[in-house]
């Protein structure tokens, strides 16, 4: 972990001086190039979602016409950049795993770490891009940056073992290491390069809480139907955002008839804040949270736009309602099903159930909080990342027996957030009804770092 060091070091750009006289800026080079280029300076300070063409041409001192020359659209453009990104990292990060055959070279483990925080500090932007932002590019997006994140855990199958399951974990490690990176680096509305200590104490814990999952027995396979898993229930909805409703016939139903003297104010009040949380979060999950607006949401919630402004300052608020209503429901009956077993490993083993068949039953709101919250707002990705803290801390006992381990700090943090991708690649692939099947192998993820033998 000494060269991620260096390597910090060497990223941080040098100061000019402060009398050096400011060059204005010139339009130089390949258009398409500074294109990309001032699309990812976009995207760092702001994210995605609020980037239009507009800011890329003006970023790039180049014409809408040059733009549209080079690209269909803002998307494509977002696309391509993702592309090369995504190209390079997966480049360096394999070519650092293959140089571990040398001797004295660090472990495979480590060498992926190291670079995945090299490759992050350098450009942390390149790391907003890969860790987040792509899944605000929609299903194109999303689709993507799975294939980009199988690619980079490659190097670590031979380390956890052959099989689907290996091949999900693997995924899943590296997908929480970058959202912990990102995580840290997240000011605002932006993204920074993580001081130098706190990147490296990541890294280290990050390694060898990763080589807790080495070494050991085969991964328990995903449940081929839902009658397979022991934790599978019928899934019933109506408890979070989304599923209030079960088709747009009822949400129809559900607007309250002209002239009703005998419904009191507060319930007026209540039945229409509950169908707009709805609505948006239908929606969010059938459009994405960027292409839902204000007037969609009042028609689908049967409500005037004067209603909408009675209850919310904006779509923003309405999310993080929407959001922290699902959330708190969830993480009550996860604590519950937890606090019900005294044996630690079973106590995770069922608010991991639980979790799971909340989720399932809730499929718009499993969009919402799994995918939508992380980039509809710098707000929502701060509010998100503590939801994901909430949960973290049923792990912390597990770290009981290993304290003064570089990795025990923030091995319930990187467990979560493993937990998180699992669940994401179900969701992202609607497939959220099927995340029951998952028990045995997110149990097995949970608990793999806090016990020396598999507990199934």
């Amino acid at each position: 972990m000494d060269e991620l060091t260096g390597r910090i070091a060497d990223a941080r750009p040098r100061r000019a001086s402060s009398r050096a006289p400011r060059k204005p800026k010139q339009a130089g080079g390949d258009p398409r190039s500074r294109m990309l280029e001032a699309m990812l300076g976009c995207v760092g300070e702001q994210g995605y979602l609020p980037t239009v063409v507009a800011d890329v041409i003006a970023r790039a001192v180049a014409s809408r016409k040059t733009f549209y020359e080079h690209f269909e659209d803002r998307q494509a453009c977002f696309l391509s950049l993702s592309d090369e990104i995504g190209e390079e990292w997966v480049q360096r990060v394999t070519a650092a795993c293959e140089r571990t055959t040398a001797e004295d070279a660090p472990s495979t483990v480590d060498a992926l770490v190291t670079e995945l925080f090299a490759l992050g500090c350098e450009r942390p932007a390149a790391l907003r891009v890969i860790a987040v932002e792509m899944t605000a590019a929609g299903d194109t997006g999303i689709a993507r940056r799975e294939r980009l994140l199988a690619q980079l855990a490659e190097p670590l199958l031979p380390e956890l073992g052959e099989g689907p399951s290996s091949a999900l974990l693997a995924r899943s490690i590296v997908g929480a290491a970058l959202r912990m990176l990102y995580a840290r680096a997240r000011r605002g509305a932006g993204v920074r390069r993580p001081r130098r200590g706190v990147v490296q104490e990541l890294a280290d814990g990050v390694s060898g809480w990763a080589h807790r999952y080495t070494g050991r027995d085969g991964l328990p396979e995903v449940a081929a139907s839902d009658e397979g898993s022991s934790a599978a229930k019928a899934p019933v909805g109506g408890r979070a955002p989304g599923t209030l409703s079960l088709s747009s016939r009822a949400i129809e139903r559900r607007g309250l008839p002209r002239g009703e003297g005998n419904v009191s104010r507060s319930f007026v009040i209540h039945s229409q804040r509950e169908r707009i949380l709805d609505a948006l979060a239908n929606l969010a999950a059938a459009e994405g949270y960027g292409a839902t607006t204000i007037p969609e949401i009042v028609r689908e919630a049967a409500v005037s736009v004067q209603a909408f402004y009675e209850h919310f300052s904006g779509k923003e608020d309405a999310f993080l309602v929407a959001y922290e209503i699902g959330h708190r429901k969830a993480l009550a009956i996860v604590e519950r099903a937890y606090e019900t077993h005294e044996f630690w490993p079973e106590a995770i083993r069922a608010g991991i159930a639980t979790l799971l068949e909340f989720l399932a039953s809730e499929p718009a709101y499993a969009r919402l909080a799994l995918i939508d919250a992380l980039t509809a707002s710098a707000k929502a990705a701060s509010v998100a990342h503590d939801g994901l803290i909430a949960y973290s801390a049923m792990l912390e006992p597990g770290i009981a027996d290993f304290e003064g381990e570089p990795w025990a700090a923030i091995a319930p943090e990187a467990t979560a957030s493993a937990l998180l991708e699992l669940c994401f690649v179900y969701v992202s692939g609607e497939r959220a009804r099927e995340l029951p099947r998952l028990w045995d192998l997110a149990s097995e993820i949970a608990l793999r770092p806090f016990v020396s033998l598999s507990v199934r």
